[in-house]
């Protein structure tokens, strides 16, 4: 029995400096966790509850075993988590400075999860799940990106669900005019984006967030959900509504999305209606970027709940 929801991109292990507001130069200490957008997002929805998989590779290495471990305790479906045979597993290192943003640097130059191969997926597995998550990331460079878009075709086709993460990191392309024919391609296949500020504008190709939704619903998605930091959650769909942020104290920006992200896909798979969704995705969000990891920080199902409770009352 295969997953019922498959998260397709990066996974690499994140390097998190313990002490805080200290440039990486200086950092001292490092604690090491399993990262990347499409495996926090796998571990997010495991933790939630759903039966979840990874679709990636890792290197041949102990930085692979190591992920490959922690999936597998986080009860992650690994099957289509492949081994590379010539590039080794990527890493992040990350000096925090709450409550601004983190300073990350990648070494993923080449690193195993960018070649996601056609022979890696298993689709008749995919076929049988509900949902597919992909972190846009891995379309960036070949065989990855052909090995998402036939994912994501398949998926539609056995009337799955295609979530996208847009995950826009312009220092893994070569510029946004390549960058754009690969998104749209894989926009066009979706069926919900999950979108922060630069990712919206870069997508939307508009710096006003209605008139940017308002073009990547023409594409023929039908929800656009944008969170916009301390301006809390817009969501563009049948409906438009705004969700106000869940105030915590922040120590790690990080995550934070790929949190959102796999709290709003389980919403998806519970069925519920937009607004719950989104506010327990909002809440999800919150809680990840008041811990210090991002696979680590992911919360339960009863968490996310009780902080929903506890702003109500």
């Amino acid at each position: 029995m295969g997953a019922e929801v498959y998260s397709l991109g990066r996974v690499i292990v994140d390097l998190y400096a313990n002490d805080i507001h200290t440039p990486l130069r200086k950092v001292r200490s490092f604690n090491k966790y399993l990262g990347g957008s499409a495996g926090n997002t796998a571990v997010g929805l495991a933790r939630l509850g759903a039966k979840a998989g990874l679709i990636s590779r890792v290197g041949n290495d102990e930085f692979g075993a190591f992920l490959t471990e922690r999936l597998k305790e986080e009860k992650v479906d690994t099957s289509m988590v492949k081994t590379d045979p010539c590039y080794p597993t990527g890493l992040a290192f990350a000096a925090l400075f709450p409550p601004s943003d983190s300073d990350v640097l990648f070494y993923r130059k080449p690193c195993a999860d960018a070649h996601i191969s056609l022979e890696d997926i298993d689709f008749d597995a995919l076929k049988e799940a509900k949902v597919l998550t992909v972190s846009c990331t891995v379309l960036s460079q070949s065989p990855g990106r052909e090995a998402t878009l036939a994912a994501l075709e398949a998926n539609r086709a056995s009337g799955g669900l295609n979530v996208l993460d847009l995950d826009w990191r312009p220092m893994f392309w070569g510029g946004e005019e390549e960058a754009r024919v690969y998104y749209r391609i894989a926009i066009r296949m979706a069926d919900v984006i999950l979108a922060n500020e630069p990712e919206l504008v870069f997508a939307g190709e508009s710096n006003d967030p209605d008139e940017a939704s308002k073009h990547l619903l023409s594409l023929g998605v039908r929800e656009v959900v944008a969170k916009r930091g301390g301006n809390g959650v817009l969501f563009y769909g049948e409906e438009a509504f705004r969700v106000p942020v869940v105030p915590v104290e922040v120590l790690n920006t990080l995550g934070a999305g790929d949190g959102f992200a796999a709290a709003y896909t389980y919403g998806l798979l519970q069925g519920w209606p937009a607004r719950k969704r989104t506010e327990f995705a909002a809440a999800a969000g919150g809680i990840v970027v008041s811990r210090h990891s991002c696979s680590e920080a992911m919360p339960s199902r009863s968490e996310v709940e009780e902080l929903i409770a506890s702003q109500r009352a």
